[in-house]
């Protein structure tokens, strides 16, 4: 990886964050690029073993292991004497001496998190070698570091220490950085291979793709608000613009990441919440074209592409470019199981989108003593949003299903049975039959328009715990290489307030419909 990535997941492991505002972070990192905190750690030798750099946010934790909870930054010497930490790393591996199987619990994890974190700056700041000399064809890169290196490296650590005494002392760099490339190029150079993916990468982590799509998309969602008030053409006309634009940083985004990872972009969850997003926005575009240019298709898969980038920015930048397991290490099922259900989450993702935006619109936002409208002669037909919520669930739906049988074929391949009832099985298997009972329900007219999208809303919640909470939470089951942590008060926050948002509307539209004026309801879409 190129050496800027690798200064972004050093900060992001040892202080929490890439990147942290001037008088925000650790005093020796505030306000400053993560390749200078590598240098420092580098080129400042041991000092920075005492320099409270190691984020430690959980107070309760702080409290369990006899950190000081007013602080939140710590040194590598503090970690490696807290008593408490080094009592719950005792007892993991206790656990691990009578049961090999046997996996950490949350403090045991965190506990494990800080002596990885203490670890990483004490071995840069003693050692400092990195592996930045390229070997030979098929061969790993050498290590070499200010203070020596693998054989044959000499020149490259003479450059390195030079290039440190002059970061030190505060002198210009410019010749120094030329004289440690030209020292690494004189032993070797990258294959045509690494060297492409060296420079799709550091274009990746210099133009921000996710950053450009979010600010894109987020204008596109306030303008179309706008084009509701006032200048109507113009304000849609901007808001597609912005669309088109997020669109195409979201395509590029995701090229780019395929073309460096050289692999269907599906493996962790950062990825498959981009690709959640990237299915919703192209089916809401291809709906709104070939369906129905007056429909609400574009602006529900626009909604829904934002919280999928808006989410994946939140996952640590560590988990974002894991080694591939070995049971995904078949672009051809990741291409034809895991992208087929991860496909689902983003159609499904739409509907709740346009769920919420009939509820907003008919039931929220409606005007309360309008009289009802008197009902047409034969059968009503729905409002254009319940037919697009119903018809986003119904291919939503199809893929789930073909997912997941086609995941009990790849079962079959790789573990010798077709179904297990594994946690993430049973789940998959649940989140089709309640999307099942929906369009069942549905079709027998056991919900209507206002039913159909409350449970479009309480649909999508089954699906975020089937692809969030059994990962996340449960953190059990066969499929151990989605398992994480993190996050889990966000999303249950989350879930709280669409609860209290579907209460709400359903008073209001009981009130409503004591007052004959509720939004016709008569007809399945």
């Amino acid at each position: 990886m190129p050496l800027d990535t690798y200064a972004r997941r050093l900060a992001v492991e040892v202080t929490g964050r890439e990147k942290w505002g001037s008088g925000r972070g650790p005093a020796a990192y505030s306000g400053r690029h993560p390749m200078q905190f590598l240098a420092d750690l580098l080129f400042k030798g041991r000092g920075m073993l005492h320099e409270p750099l190691i984020g430690v946010d959980n107070r309760p934790f702080k409290e369990l292991v006899g950190l000081d909870p007013a602080r939140r930054f710590f040194s590598a010497t503090e970690i490696a004497a807290s008593k408490g930490v080094n009592d719950l790393l005792a007892k993991h591996d206790e656990a691990r001496r009578l049961d090999p199987q046997a996996s950490a619990n949350r403090d045991q994890r965190r506990a494990i998190d800080l002596f990885s974190a203490g670890n990483r700056i004490a071995a840069l700041a003693t050692d400092g070698r990195l592996p930045i000399v390229p070997g030979e064809p098929g061969k790993a890169f050498r290590l070499a570091g200010p203070t020596g290196g693998d054989p044959g490296t000499g020149s490259v650590s003479s450059a390195l220490a030079a290039f440190g005494r002059a970061y030190a002392a505060g002198e210009p760099l410019d010749a120094h950085a030329a004289s440690v490339r030209a020292a690494i190029d004189a032993l070797g150079v990258p294959t045509p291979a690494d060297a492409r993916s060296v420079a799709l990468e550091s274009f990746y982590n210099r133009h921000a793709p996710w950053r450009w799509t979010q600010v894109l998309f987020g204008l596109a969602i306030v303008l179309f608000g706008l084009s509701r008030l006032f200048w109507r053409r113009a304000m849609l006309a901007l808001a597609l613009t912005a669309t088109a634009a997020g669109t195409l940083e979201y395509v590029l985004g995701m090229a780019l990441r395929t073309a460096i990872v050289q692999r269907a972009p599906v493996s962790n969850t950062f990825e498959v919440l981009l690709w959640m997003g990237l299915v919703a926005i192209v089916i809401g575009l291809l709906a709104q074209l070939l369906v129905d240019r007056k429909s609400y298709y574009l602006f529900g898969s626009v909604v829904a592409a934002f919280a999928c980038v808006l989410f994946a920015g939140m996952v640590p930048l560590t988990d974002r470019t894991n080694s591939l397991p070995a049971v995904l290490r078949s672009n051809y099922w990741l291409i034809i199981h895991v992208i087929t259900i991860v496909s689902s989450y983003g159609v499904l993702a739409v509907a709740g989108v346009l769920g919420h935006v009939y509820l907003t619109r008919n039931v929220l936002l409606a005007r309360g003593t309008r009289p009802p409208t008197p009902p047409e002669p034969g059968p009503h037909r729905s409002p254009p949003l319940i037919v697009q919520t119903y018809r986003c669930i119904q291919i939503g739906l199809l893929l789930l299903t073909a997912g997941t049988i086609l995941g009990g074929v790849w079962a079959a391949d790789s573990w010798g049975r077709f179904w297990g009832w594994d946690p993430k099985e049973t789940w998959a298997l649940i989140s089709i039959v309640v999307y099942f009972a929906i369009l069942h329900a549905r079709y027998s007219r056991w919900i209507m328009d206002f039913g159909l999208a409350a449970s479009a809303i309480l649909g999508f919640i089954v699906i975020v715990w089937t692809f969030y909470g059994v990962n996340y939470v449960m953190a059990s089951g066969l499929h151990s290489y989605g398992f994480g942590s993190g996050g889990e008060v966000w999303v249950g926050l989350w879930a709280a307030i669409e609860l209290a948002f579907l209460v709400l509307c359903r008073v209001r539209f009981v009130a409503m419909r004591k007052r004959g004026s509720a939004p016709p309801s008569t007809a399945a879409a």
